[in-house]
């Protein structure tokens, strides 16, 4: 309502000639902000409307006057005094790249998994309007909940309010009103509701709320989702297995000529390829390197977003990039023989997922010897134990990684659990590579068989 009272405002009381834009990641949640303002039409109550809504649409050859001056439109809904536009835009990049809008409103940027920063775009977009000198005061109002989606876009932007907010740099053409309980433990209590809503008992009850908090009480699952929807604080989707806390890097570490245990999943062979290094250490943690392999193709392919990350883990030294279109098994292999010769890791077991590995195990078995390799097939039979152990360990922050790929694939692991309450890795977006994971996890079984290998 806010966003359409605000558009209404320039679309029908300021007499400037403007464009406006409305956007949501759907068209449907777009339609929000238009229907207002089409009910005020159809009403006309007031003076203005009722003048700007007489005469019809239809007459065009007739007197100018008898036409209507303010409709509804498949453009969006034109004011024909001014020639002022408001229209429905996807929430795209695309879409909405170089508009000279004046005034934008944007609908649940942070909620669902949004790829781009449409709001950089568009203020791209108003800011080009202000070189031609006459718009120096363009609006956009961006309202959003909290989402439970991680390291979408808007979680950058969120950063960057947040560093506002703390006064970390300056932006005075930036207001921000951010409703947001202070932390978990007010959930419980009524008083502190309304920092989280300032609406509450005007266009929603205290009964709603209090209601949702014994259904979070009670459903774990849609815990996080109320969390963030009604009180502000973002939390993980109850999918993600990792917590933000347990994926954040420990300090760099250096494990030369360290015995450890390799897994290697090579289950997207054409184009990604993932080994990580398990170093069992004193005190029962364990000492992660991991090493991934695309092809010069797969990084071509990848948007922008995702590049950026990618150019990071290349300058990391977590992720190498092969010459060609799909990645040659024996030189993965050599240059990871190479990589172990060099920190001189003492790799005393093996474990591989099966599928798409057969090349690389059988020289691996006549080079190093039979001796432990481990076979770790997919799947919630084998993979459960593992994963809660691996869990286990990350919640203790006893699994000692430095590398933000490590981070980034941890970010990622999402895990289906059936009814038996047994877990596996789900593997269905490749865009989200969790592959480094899963090659820990098989690096953790063989490590589990072969522990005496390391007494």
């Amino acid at each position: 309502m806010y966003a359409s009272c605000i558009q209404n405002y320039f679309l029908n009381v300021d007499t400037a000639t403007t464009h406006q834009v409305t956007t949501a990641p759907t068209m449907a949640q777009a339609e929000e902000v238009m229907s207002p303002i089409r009910t005020a039409i159809t009403r006309s109550r007031g003076p203005l409307y009722k003048f700007l809504t007489e005469g019809s649409i239809q007459n065009t050859t007739g007197s100018k006057a008898n036409r209507v001056k303010l409709a509804s439109t498949k453009k969006g809904i034109q004011n024909f005094l001014t020639g002022s536009l408001l229209e429905v835009r996807p929430m795209s990049i695309d879409k909405l790249q170089g508009l000279r809008v004046k005034i934008a409103t944007i609908d649940e940027w942070l909620s669902g998994d949004i790829r781009e920063d449409v709001i950089g775009a568009l203020e791209q977009g108003a800011a080009k309007e202000q070189s031609g000198g006459k718009n120096d005061d363009y609006l956009i109002v961006a309202i959003s909940s909290e989402g439970t989606v991680r390291n979408g876009s808007g979680d950058t932007i969120k950063m960057e309010l947040m560093k506002i907010l703390k006064g970390e740099y300056n932006a005075p053409h930036t207001s921000i009103f951010w409703y947001k309980l202070d932390s978990i433990d007010e959930v419980s209590d009524p008083a502190t509701w309304l920092k989280a809503n300032p609406n509450i008992g005007k266009t929603v009850t205290y009964e709603t709320y209090q209601l949702d908090v014994e259904r979070a009480e009670k459903n774990p699952a849609a815990r996080n989702d109320i969390l963030a929807k009604r009180f502000g604080i973002p939390m993980e989707g109850y999918t993600y297995y990792f917590t933000y806390e347990e994926t954040l890097p420990h300090r760099k570490k250096e494990y030369w000529q360290m015995p450890c245990a390799l897994g290697a999943d090579l289950s997207q062979g054409d184009d990604f390829c993932a080994f990580t290094f398990m170093f069992p250490l004193r005190d029962g943690s364990f000492g992660i390197k991991t090493r991934n392999y695309i092809t010069e193709l797969t990084l071509m392919k990848l948007p922008s977003a995702m590049r950026i990350k990618y150019d990071e883990f290349m300058k990391e030294g977590s992720l190498i990039v092969m010459p060609g279109t799909v990645l040659d098994m024996m030189e993965v292999y050599e240059d990871l023989d190479n990589h172990i010769a060099e920190r001189e890791y003492d790799v005393r077991c093996f474990g591989y997922d099966p599928y798409n590995a057969r090349e690389f195990v059988e020289r691996w078995e006549r080079e190093n010897g039979p001796f432990g390799i481990v076979k770790v097939i997919q799947g919630a039979k084998t993979e459960s134990v593992p994963l809660g152990e691996l869990k286990k360990l990350a919640e203790e922050r006893m699994l000692l990684f430095d590398e933000d790929l490590m981070t980034f694939t941890m970010g990622n692991c999402i895990t289906l659990e059936d009814t038996n309450g047994n877990r596996k890795l789900l593997k269905n977006r490749y865009d989200h590579k969790i592959d480094a994971v899963a090659a820990m996890m098989d690096a953790y079984v063989a490590f589990k068989i072969n522990r005496e290998a390391f007494e």
